[in-house]
């Protein structure tokens, strides 16, 4: 019996798989106060980034924190200070694709900062003790749980089969190319 005449039985499996995606790219400005008159920026940093994440709803919630150190100097550039802020954020990342066969009590979450937050611009403000900061941050976030997969299930006899035996056309397909001339030229045709 050929492999397309005969019938196929299907399984359903649970596996677990990647089953929804999505990523997020934003800027977010901060304002931060100094306790004196700023006369320079002479650097600005972010450190202890920390973040964890979510599923809610059909999005990912990312909730985090991060440090803003802003070293700058007053008094006519006589003195420097470091004034530090921590920045608590919540980003919803929206999914791209997700699949909404998946067993919600399986579900874990993931989330990849594929750019940690970073200072992109400082700037002192019209009032000389506040310091505008501009930040980038990215995240990108999958969701893993169990879902189905059918697969089509072969008796043991095919276990052992090379795939290309299991493609072979039936007796009945070669008889229609037994008639065709070998000697044939298409352009014979043509004319």
């Amino acid at each position: 019996m050929s492999y397309k005449n005969r019938t196929s039985e299907y399984r359903q499996i649970i596996t677990k798989a990647v089953c929804g995606k999505g990523r997020k790219f934003s800027q977010t400005t901060h304002k931060i106060r100094s306790s004196e008159n700023i006369h320079t920026i002479l650097g600005a940093w972010i450190i202890n980034h920390q973040y964890e994440s979510r599923k809610v709803g059909e999005e990912i919630e990312v909730r985090g924190s991060y440090d803003v150190n802003i070293w700058y100097s007053t008094k006519g550039n006589t003195k420097t200070d470091v004034v530090k802020e921590k920045i608590h954020y919540v980003e919803q990342v929206p999914l791209s694709y997700f699949d909404r066969n998946t067993r919600d009590a399986t579900v874990s979450v993931a989330a990849t900062a594929t750019q940690a937050p970073n200072c992109v611009e400082a700037s002192i403000a019209s009032q000389s003790d506040v310091i505008v900061v501009r930040v980038e941050k990215e995240f990108v976030v999958e969701i893993v749980g169990e879902t189905k997969v059918c697969v089509p299930v072969y008796p043991l006899e095919y276990a052992e089969t090379d795939e290309k035996d299991m493609m072979s056309y039936s007796d009945d397909e070669n008889e229609e190319y037994e008639d065709l001339d070998p000697d044939l030229i298409i352009e014979d045709l043509v004319d």
